[in-house]
């Protein structure tokens, strides 16, 4: 580069000429309008960065290399560093830099902009882009090392004055303490600032030590690269304020300096001790030094009777980690929450090492743990003005946060964010495990513009722990010092209780009507410990968390106090169990009934919608007509006069009977038994009892607290004689046929996995909620009869089993499970749901041996359970999904999976949540509508349309005295699709929504569509076409069919593209 002499501070020609706008130009002309400086070629050029040390992976469009321009100690003054003139003069030498460059026909034509880190803009790098080979080359700028004594930057001194910030860049702050004290003779520390300094002053030292450190050791530098990679699917190495790889390369040469690692090792070994040192950390209480390893040129500078002890650092740095100078901190903008997030990260990877039962490399290496499908919940902070970040900073009233502005150049956001984050934090201390704000990313800008100005919004991730939910925060004695505290934080909303040891203390209650309330009491706290401490209302705020609440509710006046459903199906769990009591001690059986149990959805505390007590509020004429009457004379039309009957779902018990050798070996005999066995419980639960009762062929049914509970008895008997039948030769021989697989499932299989399901829900409050929305998803989009109820319960059960911190919120659980629906290798690998580790590591390596082997003769989901047959997979998955079912549900959830992600980024409405649930209908041929009068699920679909019959409910009281039973499990949707099913299932298929559908979709099997020779077997369905003699469907006689199967039910059909459906 040519010496360019004498050029006056004011005069920006140059610059102007080549349409460069230079950063901090404004400043430099409010604070040096006279004299001169000399522009010189460097003192030397590094190469510095990932690039040079041979750990570069690639993170971008382009390959990145970083190359150090270190500034002749002549072009900077005695007291530089003083006001950000350093970084004044840093800028006008990378105007020149650059003027140089478009001076050179090689360089003039590449793409130039300027990056910096969000919170350092006033120090930008310069990056030029070679689009032809890939590669973009980052200039940094950085003064000779001994320009300013290192010890002139320790964190405690004060390089930036209070006079000079009010004066030249922000005059509309006034620093004042709490008496409006204010002096411009006080020097306040500028930590942040001597960092910015520091860290370009000691660049080029601690790059070398890094390469000196790197080049000895293949192992090593493929170890770096897999850290890298580690960092970056967890986001931790991108952003403001991030573990950069500069620090990641720091630290593991001060493993390699203390000896904790070796080049010698493996890289899984060094990989591993990583993690284990990361997890390990205390830098935020007892920070690291390199100093103690590394040998260093400050020693002979005379400057290490200026260093300052550690405990020093930590009073201005929440994480410390020196360098090997013993005055930078490398750590120093690293945030205690992105500390933690490390350390947690770090944890989790580890106990998935140490998992070999399982190969985790995709979780640990390939998929992305971004920070919405990481989070519980999600708060947004929306600034409503310039000054917003600027007004919270000032109600803080805390001078130290004023000062603050002075050392980040007017940055109010990172500043506020520290107070936000600081509030919340103690807030919601004994309800999280981890607080951290999502980093801002680094900012780019084109040469000839400023970096924007816009104020990004705050977006703060929660993880909690098992006792976010309380409603009540205790405080200490109200006589001890720390009630004064507490008073102070918590303000008016604190009191005094009296609790249940006696004791008196400090409180804060938050009421919460229902479960779904409960989870919701986070936010209430939130609002309120930011608007009395910081003023931010509640306008400024959104939260990612009760979307999804609506779509497990029910419409207003249906039945009281629903909710989420939650405490609705509790009621029917402990209706049964009083129930059960009853049964279990009924007398002058013919055998005593050894066990009860629920075996539906509705025990595991995961259907949809909660059994609603068939106790109603209409007149009682319309009431009478929604029962049976006691002896059953007469079956009820539908409708029943001027009111539809609402729907009554019948919950499945299976009773086990006391063994005996009696029962004969004819299935026909042993099922006339078990009708004989139902009218013997019928008539004791009548008799002495008093209960309404009634015996079907198959099952009885009894009405229980409003609830009506079907009874199977099964007996092992009756499964072995369903398995065993006589072979051509008249030997006995033992087969598993259909029937006595589905008897399999409920005999022996129903009961236990109820039991381990209901103890998660037990463990995990919002496992009950995925579940639901899971299977309220599938259905949605007309998939959920492609799986059964119980392989979801697992699918769902294995979120929460195999993740280290499980999801503590519905929507978050949801995530996950459309995440694992659709990123999962079903192909090549098991699903494994280890139920209290009762699968050992051996068995599982063998279970997966055998699922390698086999693979193809295998069911297309394979999930292993301790329960269940394991070498083949779960009985719940034997049968569907098949092949094609389980794509169209992969591709499904993918596409689901991504509006989701955007409408959590965005903190969408509920409306916009919804339309994940609603599918895509363009592909389907016919659409028959569907009176919504008599659809007597209507209120439980998604878009509720005027006309739909919604049913009321009330809940059970003592004095109900019904001796009548309802009509019990009569959907006529239900029997419509089935009857449609039976009749055309040659030639279509069809769907619906078994929550609260009011159309049916049909679709047209290819086949059917093409026409078939003119022969009697091919004439169903099928009229001849003039034309070609040939037989083609006979579209108009179909849709009449339709229409004459639902009757009344059936209010239209539409066909759509009918005109290219026989093309």
């Amino acid at each position: 580069m040519k010496t360019v002499k004498d050029i006056k501070y004011t005069d920006f020609k140059l610059f102007e000429s080549k349409s460069l706008k230079l950063p901090l130009a404004d400043l430099c002309k409010k604070m040096i309008k006279e004299g001169s400086y000399t522009f010189n070629s460097p003192r030397s050029v590094y190469q510095i960065g990932s690039f040079s040390s041979n750990t570069q992976i690639k993170t971008s469009e382009y390959f990145t290399a970083d190359i150090c321009l270190e500034i002749n100690e002549s072009f900077f003054n005695e007291r530089d560093y003083l006001n950000y003139k350093y970084f004044l003069k840093r800028s006008l030498y990378l105007g020149h830099t650059y003027i140089h460059l478009m001076n050179s026909k090689r360089y003039s034509k590449l793409k130039y902009h300027f990056q910096s880190d969000f919170s350092s803009v006033f120090k930008p790098i310069l990056c030029m882009i070679f689009e032809d080979v890939g590669l973009e080359i980052r200039l940094h700028f950085v003064p000779d090392s001994s320009t300013f004594k290192l010890s002139r930057f320790n964190p405690g001194q004060c390089n930036v004055r209070r006079d000079f910030y009010t004066k030249n860049i922000n005059p509309n702050i006034k620093i004042e303490d709490e008496n409006g004290y204010n002096s411009e003779e006080i020097y306040d520390p500028t930590p942040r600032y001597n960092f910015e300094v520091l860290s370009d002053l000691t660049a080029i030292r601690n790059n070398e030590i890094i390469r000196e450190k790197f080049s000895s050791s293949k192992s090593l530098l493929a170890a770096v690269k897999l850290i890298k990679l580690w960092l970056l699917k967890r986001e931790l190495n991108q952003g403001s304020g991030c573990f950069d790889n500069f620090t990641l390369n720091m630290f593991i040469v001060y493993l390699l300096s203390n000896r904790q690692i070796n080049p010698l090792m493996s890289p899984y070994q060094i990989f591993r001790l990583v993690l284990i040192n990361l997890s390990e950390a205390n830098w935020d209480k007892k920070g690291i030094s390199m100093k103690d390893f590394i040998k260093n040129d400050t020693d002979s500078l005379n400057e290490n009777k200026n260093l300052v002890t550690i405990d020093h650092f930590h009073q201005y740095y929440p994480v410390v980690f020196l360098d090997s100078t013993g005055f930078m901190n490398i750590t120093s903008k690293i945030s205690l929450q992105t500390f933690k997030k490390l350390k947690f990260d770090a944890k989790v990877s580890l106990s998935l090492l140490n998992d070999e039962s399982v190969d985790n490399f995709d979780k640990i290496f390939i998929e992305m743990h971004q920070f919405w499908l990481e989070c519980d919940a999600l708060i947004s902070i929306k600034p409503s003005s310039d000054q917003f970040y600027f007004d919270i900073i000032k109600k803080t009233k805390n001078i130290q946060r004023l000062i603050k502005l002075i050392e980040n150049y007017n940055n109010s956001y990172c500043v506020s964010l520290e107070a936000i984050l600081d509030v919340i934090s103690k807030a919601l201390n004994d309800r999280t495990n981890l607080i951290y704000a999502k980093l801002v990313e680094q900012l780019r800008w084109n040469l000839d513009s400023s970096p924007s100005e816009s104020i990004p919004s705050i977006t703060i991730g929660l993880l909690f722990n098992g006792t976010f939910d309380n409603v009540l925060i205790k405080g200490p004695s109200s006589t001890s010092q720390e009630a004064v505290e507490f008073r102070k934080f918590w303000g008016p909303k604190s009191e005094l209780r009296r609790f249940q040891d006696t004791s008196i203390c400090e409180a804060v209650y938050f009421e919460a009507k229902d479960l779904a309330s409960k989870r919701l009491v986070y936010s209430e706290i939130v609002k309120h410990i930011l608007d009395y401490h910081l003023s931010i209302g509640a306008d400024n705020l959104k939260f990612c968390d009760r979307q999804m609440n609506s779509l497990l509710s029910i419409p207003n006046g249906i039945i009281e106090n629903y909710g989420t459903g939650e405490e609705k199906l509790a009621d029917a769990v402990n209706a049964f169990e009083e129930f059960s009591r009853i049964m279990k001690n009924l007398k002058d059986l013919p055998l005593l009934i050894n066990n009860i149990h629920g075996v539906t959805s509705v025990f595991r505390l995961t259907d949809t919608f909660a059994p609603l007590p068939a106790c109603f509020n209409y007149d009682d004429k319309s009431e009478k007509n929604m029962r049976y009457k006691i002896d059953h004379k007469y079956m009820p039309k539908y409708p029943l006069g001027q009111v539809v009957v609402p729907y009554v779902k019948p919950l499945d018990v299976l009773i086990k009977l006391e063994s005996s050798g009696k029962w004969p070996d004819d299935v026909e005999c042993i099922k006339r038994l078990k009708t004989a066995f139902y009218l013997k419980i019928v008539q004791v639960l009548r008799e002495d009892h008093g209960l309404v009762a009634y015996t079907h062929v198959e099952y009885l049914d009894v009405l229980y607290k409003g609830f009506v509970f079907r009874l199977f008895v099964y007996t092992m008997n009756e499964l072995l004689s369903m398995k065993t039948s006589i072979n051509e030769i008249g030997v006995k021989v033992t087969n598993n046929s259909k029937e006595s697989l589905a008897y399999e499932k409920t005999f022996l299989h129903s009961g236990q996995l109820t039991s381990v399901v209901y103890g998660l829900q037990q463990k995990f409050n919002c496992f009950s909620g995925v579940c639901r929305l899971a299977k309220r998803w599938l259905s949605s989009h007309f998939l959920i009869e492609y799986f059964e109820e119980e392989a979801i319960d697992l699918i769902c059960a294995s979120i929460f089993i195999n993740s280290y911190e499980p999801p503590r919120s519905l929507i978050n659980g949801f995530i996950k499970f459309l995440n694992l629906m659709a990123n999962f290798d079903w192909k090549n690998q098991i699903l494994l749901v280890n139920f209290n580790n009762e699968l050992k590591k051996q068995k599982i390596l063998d279970i997966q041996l055998k699922f390698q082997e086999n693979r193809s003769q295998l069911q297309p989901i394979f999930i292993v359970t301790p329960y269940e047959s394991r070498d083949k997979g779960s009985i719940w998955t034997i049968e569907k999904p098949n092949i094609q079912q389980l794509c169209r549900t992969v591709i499904i959830a993918k596409q689901s999976f991504n509006k989701i992600k955007n409408c959590v980024l965005n903190f969408e409405t509920i409306e916009s949540f919804k339309n994940i649930f609603r599918p895509n209908l363009d592909i389907y041929d016919v659409v028959i509508n569907l009176n919504t009068a008599f659809c007597v699920k209507a209120f439980q679909q998604v878009d509720i349309c005027k006309g739909t019959f919604l049913p009321h409910y009330r809940a059970f009281e003592t004095t109900d005295n019904d001796k009548t039973l309802p009509v019990v499990g009569f959907d006529p949707v239900e029997f419509y699709v089935k009857e449609l099913r039976e009749a055309f299932d040659e030639i279509a298929l069809f769907f619906y929504d078994v929550y609260g559908s009011t159309r049916v979709y049909v679709l047209w099997k290819p086949d059917a569509l093409k026409p078939k020779e003119l022969k009697i077997n091919n004439a169903k369905y099928r009229l001849i076409d003039i034309n070609t003699n040939q037989l083609v469907l006979n579209l108009e006689a179909i849709i009449e069919d339709f229409k004459i199967i639902g009757n009344e039910l059936v209010e239209s059909v539409t066909v759509k593209n009918e005109s290219s459906i026989f093309k």
